[in-house]
């Protein structure tokens, strides 16, 4: 079976930017570097089915998620636990992994850069192929997350938006204060590791990472590749309490006062709630829930970083 070396999954819509020059830079980079590369744009209708059966056709080296953290997510859970790498081209709203992972988001890189330049930038990351082997968390048997979940505030903040269709910090800034006008605290239960915590939060995270797409730090000891993850539980929470959470780190070392933040690690965790609360994955709202059962599924994807 022949080789693709890059199989390129664009979402057309991903941070309301156009993709034209992309798909020019790409045509030009292959001529030049001599590659082969095949191109995919998600539809948003049985677009994992489409992928695995294109997978299985082409046999790619490298799977390139061009969007933001849900096209990211779409690849990952796919080709987990294989030795498929990917690579990324930042190009949502807020692409939380690319900070993480140190790539540059294309609407951020210089504006006064042509935009094959810009992309090259990118581009030369994936090129470099230095991988790195990450975890991935798997959330109620059926969702996968590699970066932030949650329940609670920012939760409620994401279904809002994308409910209204909001783009962009403002919009979603916006949205914030009016839902933390309403907040309410959030009775819970949580096993982690056989160790039971109860009692009352406004916003408990589940995460792999260390930070969401606006660069606020809400696991600061979030390491992608150790085999754990940490359950933070924001137990009391001010208005500019909450403007740090969305805008800037809470907490450079892990906290001390667990009467407002509490930080628990584990490998296998389940969080009863007292009534159906949203459920996000990754900037991705998948439901109301009212038991959280999540797992480490360790070294599971390699990306290119």
């Amino acid at each position: 079976m022949s080789v693709l070396d890059y199989l390129i999954v664009v979402n057309p819509i991903s941070g309301g930017n156009d993709k034209t020059d992309f798909y020019s830079f790409i045509e030009a980079e292959s001529s030049r570097q001599n590659f082969s590369y095949q191109i995919y744009k998600t539809t948003g209708q049985n677009d994992a089915d489409v992928l695995r059966k294109l997978i299985a056709n082409t046999n790619p080296k490298t799977i390139v998620a061009v969007g933001g953290d849900g096209t990211l997510l779409l690849i990952a859970q796919i080709v987990k636990r294989t030795k498929i790498r990917i690579g990324l081209i930042p190009f949502g709203s807020a692409n939380g992994m690319s900070k993480e992972l140190e790539i540059p988001k294309i609407p951020d890189i210089n504006i006064s850069l042509d935009p094959h330049q810009r992309f090259k930038l990118c581009w030369g990351i994936i090129r470099k192929e230095r991988v790195r082997t990450i975890d991935l968390l798997q959330i109620n048997k059926q969702y996968f997350s590699m970066h932030l979940s949650d329940i609670g505030l920012n939760a409620k903040i994401v279904k809002r938006f994308d409910a209204e269709k909001i783009r962009g910090y403002f919009g979603y800034a916006r949205l914030a204060f009016k839902v933390f006008r309403q907040r309410k605290q959030i009775a819970y239960e949580l096993v982690a590791d056989r160790e039971t915590y109860d009692g009352k939060a406004y916003m408990i995270v589940i995460a792999n990472a260390t930070m969401y797409g606006t660069g606020a730090v809400i696991n600061p000891i979030g390491i992608l590749t150790d085999g754990i993850f940490e359950i933070c539980i924001i137990k009391k929470i001010s208005l500019s309490g909450f403007i740090r959470l969305l805008y800037s780190s809470i907490h450079n070392t892990k906290p001390d006062r667990t009467d407002l933040i509490q930080i628990i690690t584990c490998e296998k965790a389940s969080i009863a709630v007292n009534d159906f609360e949203t459920l996000q994955v990754d900037g991705e709202v998948v439901g109301e829930v009212n038991k959280v059962d999540v797992e480490i599924i360790p070294a599971a994807i390699k990306i290119i970083c």
